[in-house]
């Protein structure tokens, strides 16, 4: 009986690895499952800067102190950010890597937009639910804080980018790009683009579906991250 493959599953920024439950149930039959939460996420200490290769390299220290030598990565939105920067960093510790709206072309102008959202006044102000939400998720830790941390990684992925099309290009391990035909945060463009610079890329999109990570998204895709980890499996057997 062939080993069961590893995945760890990174959710996007401002979210707790809770959130990924319901694909973690979904995908438990088929892997050996390994939910995470970004630095500074789910009640994590917050470092006084958040940077995308840092938080890369935090997920390989969490790896090793689990004694995990490779694994397969599947990362919604900034997590699937950080997923592409640990097959580039890492590749012999990354069996593929699958990427659900995962924002790729990023630019001062389209970091500054995100980072408007992203106001913990006006979070208060408009969407005090939300807040709620990100009290909960990020206990005992500051999640205002948090909130400005994330602002400022975003600014700084705007000014110098960290997945290129030079680090697209130079990934060897199968990756697969997914996104809903609806996000308003993540282009299909971009994301074609991003396909066309892969040596081993699969694309896949979904029709109806927007930005946010629902519990019916995750269960939608399940069945396609448990196929992308067949075939990844058969490419490395």
């Amino acid at each position: 009986m062939p080993d069961r493959p590893t995945l760890v599953l990174l959710p996007g920024a401002l979210q707790a690895s809770a959130s990924l439950t319901p694909l973690a149930s979904a995908l438990a039959p088929f892997a050996d499952v390994l939910l995470l939460d970004l630095p500074g996420h789910g009640g994590q200490i917050i470092p006084d800067v958040l940077r995308s290769w840092e938080i890369a390299a935090a997920v390989v220290t969490e790896l090793d102190r689990r004694n995990v030598a490779r694994a397969h990565v599947f990362g919604y939105s900034l997590g699937g950010y950080v997923g592409l920067l640990l097959a580039r960093a890492h590749p012999e510790r990354v069996a593929g890597v699958f990427a659900h709206a995962t924002k790729l072309a990023w630019t001062p102008e389209v970091a500054a937009r995100e980072v408007r959202g992203l106001n913990p006044d006006r979070i208060l102000e408009k969407a005090p639910a939300f807040a709620a939400t990100l009290q909960q998720a990020h206990t005992p830790q500051d999640w205002q804080l948090l909130t400005r941390r994330v602002a400022d990684l975003l600014t700084e992925l705007g000014e110098n980018p960290a997945v290129t099309d030079s680090v697209l290009r130079a990934l060897k391990v199968p990756v697969q790009l997914s996104l809903g035909d609806q996000d308003r945060m993540v282009s299909l463009e971009e994301t074609v683009a991003a396909y066309r610079a892969l040596a081993r890329g699969r694309l896949l999109v979904l029709p109806g579906v927007t930005h946010p990570f629902e519990h019916a998204v995750q269960e939608r895709l399940a069945p396609e991250i448990h196929a992308f980890l067949q075939a990844a499996e058969e490419v490395h057997a």
